[in-house]
Order: C-alpha cells, then sequence, then structure tokens
C-alpha cells in the first residue's frame, strides 16, 4: 500500500453488481462507478468488471491512480485475506460451476493497478460501521447484516477478526432452533429462521390457515410474491398477521444476539440488511428476546442499533481494510 497517498478505493463485489468509490481519509466519497459483475461468466470477466467500476469511481473523483494508496474489495464467501484468494463463495457459478480457490486479489491487483485487499462482504461492512458508522468510538462491535442471507462481522480490540482461517464471522450459522433450512445454511440456523425468505413463509404459512389479514390481496395464491417490505407495511397499520411475523423473526434473531454478546460483550451489536429497514418493528422483539435469554449483565453493557451506512457499508469497509495497512 502507499502509505503517504491522499485517497482510497473500495468496491463491493456482489452476484449481481459491483460497486466502487474514491474516499478521502476522512471518509467523504468523491466518486462512485458500478458495474454488471458478470460472475456467471467467469473469473476473467468479473476481474474486467471490477477494473470498469473502480476507473469510472477515479475518473468522476478527479484523481490519479497514484494518489490512491490502494484497492480494498469486499467479497461475499471464505475470503483469505493474505493471498487474496476466493476460497469459496455462495452467488458466483460459471456453467454451474462454483468459484472456489480463484486468486481473485492478484488479478485484480494486475488489471487495476493498484495494491489490492480482500475480504469477506459481511467482515467489511461490519469494518465500515466500526469505522466510519454506528460503531465508531467503540472497540468491541458485532455486526449481524439481515437479508437475503445473514451474515455478520467481529471487531474485537479494535481490528476486524478473521480467525484461522480468514472465515470467522459467519453468525448466520449460529444454531438458535431446530428449524427449517435456507440457503448453505443448516437446519435452525439463525439464517433459516431470520432471512429475508424466512419471514415471507411465516406469512404465508398464517394466510394458508385463514387468518384475516390485509396481505391477503398482495398474497394472491403465490406467496413469493410477498416481501418483507410488504409485511411491513401491513404491520404499521396494525395488521395483527404482520406483527406477529416480525415478532417470531425478532424472537430468534434475538437468540442469535443473545448468543453472540454471551460469547464476546461487545459493546454495541449493529444490525443491517434489507430486514433491518424495518425498524422497530423488528428491533424491539430482537432486543427484549436478547435481553431475555442473554446473561443480563453483558445484555445490560451491549447497545443494539441500526446500521448507518446503508449499502455503502461495504465501500467503507474495503476502504477500512487499507486503512488497517497504513
Amino acid at each position: 500500500m502507499k502509505r503517504e497517498a491522499p485517497f482510497l478505493l473500495g468496491a463491493d463485489l456482489g452476484g449481481t453488481n459491483v460497486r466502487a468509490a474514491v474516499v478521502d481519509r476522512a471518509g467523504k466519497i468523491l466518486g462512485h462507478g458500478r458495474a454488471s459483475s458478470f460472475a456467471h461468466e467467469g473469473v476473467t470477466a468479473t476481474v474486467e468488471q471490477v477494473a470498469t467500476a473502480t476507473k469510472e469511481a477515479i475518473a468522476e473523483a478527479g484523481v490519479s491512480v497514484e494518489q490512491l494508496a490502494g484497492l480494498g474489495i469486499g467479497v461475499p464467501g471464505h475470503i483469505d485475506p493474505t493471498g487474496g484468494t476466493i476460497k469459496w463463495t455462495p452467488n458466483f457459478y460459471q456453467d454451474s460451476i462454483p468459484w472456489t480457490d480463484v486468486p481473485f486479489g492478484p488479478l485484480v491487483e494486475k488489471a487495476v493497478g493498484l495494491p489490492t485487499v480482500m475480504g469477506n462482504d459481511a467482515n467489511v461492512a461490519a469494518l465500515g460501521e466500526f469505522r466510519f458508522g454506528a460503531g465508531r468510538g467503540t472497540r468491541t462491535m458485532v455486526m449481524i447484516t439481515l437479508g437475503t442471507g445473514i451474515g455478520g462481522g467481529l471487531i474485537l480490540d479494535g481490528k476486524l477478526w478473521t480467525g484461522f482461517t480468514g472465515g470467522a464471522g459467519e453468525l448466520g450459522h449460529i444454531i438458535v432452533a431446530a428449524g427449517q433450512r435456507g440457503g448453505a445454511a443448516a437446519f435452525g440456523s439463525l439464517e433459516s429462521m431470520g432471512q429475508i425468505g424466512a419471514i415471507v413463509e411465516r406469512a404465508a404459512r398464517r394466510i394458508g390457515k385463514g387468518r384475516k389479514t390485509s396481505l391477503t390481496a398482495l398474497y394472491d395464491g403465490n406467496w413469493r410474491l410477498l416481501t418483507p417490505r410488504d409485511i411491513a407495511e401491513a404491520a404499521e397499520t396494525g395488521d395483527a398477521v404482520s406483527i406477529e411475523v416480525f415478532e417470531e423473526t425478532g424472537y430468534y434473531v434475538g437468540l442469535g444476539v443473545a448468543s453472540v454478546v454471551n460469547l464476546l460483550s461487545p459493546e454495541k451489536c449493529v444490525l443491517g440488511g434489507g430486514v433491518a429497514g424495518a425498524g422497530e418493528l423488528i428491533f424491539d422483539p430482537i432486543r427484549r428476546s436478547a435481553r431475555a435469554n442473554g446473561v443480563r449483565s453483558l445484555m445490560e453493557a451491549c447497545e443494539i442499533v441500526p446500521a448507518e451506512l446503508g449499502d455503502d457499508a461495504g465501500i467503507y469497509g474495503a476502504v477500512g481494510l487499507i486503512l488497517d495497512l497504513l
């Protein structure tokens, strides 16, 4: 990394898109870039798309490559940060074959022309909230992202903790109940009980039992038409079924929060992702469940708060990966 360079370049790579931004050391975004990730077309195509998005961000910011300290990237899956290798990712396939043991960091470094560091996307988002968002001022923080899946990140004693293999922080795989399978997670995991699909299925089951709810008009015989936003909007109008769905979901998420707090005793537990956008509809039952099931003194010392950076958490965290090396 170029220690004296005034600016940093961060990228957030997903299964659909790659987003990039140039950020100054105070955390101000100076320029954005975006491109389709083309993960289904293979490693070479995706590397080219990362280069496209980063070059767009550099151009919009009006800076030169020489003024950039380096490039940080958040990528879903198990990432070995020491070698910049994607060990495994659930979102990227080429000809139905998943990406495994891909030396992605070195390939991007060559394409972009900057020193490159990588991390798991949820870990990186946690680092972003720690440095620039809801975790500012803490030394120990946990972040849980609630969305299509459930991921997490651990900040211990002021540093991102990724464990022996670089894969630590898979909080969605904590077992909270004997329940349904969700994505790549095990039966009864936090992910299987708290992800978007589980929320929609809870509403669908109640509708299927003949419960009266304003969701029926949206349901139309196909529960996949429902979204957590639909359920949240109905709950805000007092719809009993929708309120129950968030109560049940919050209970299971709260069990996961309690487990993490019991283990690590963080100052803050930051909750992000699309499901967290439901606000107090989900935060209130999460807090009640966590406090009822966690060690009282540890729970009293831990704040459960919403994330602040939204979709930019990954970019800010990618920048944070660079700052940690300067």
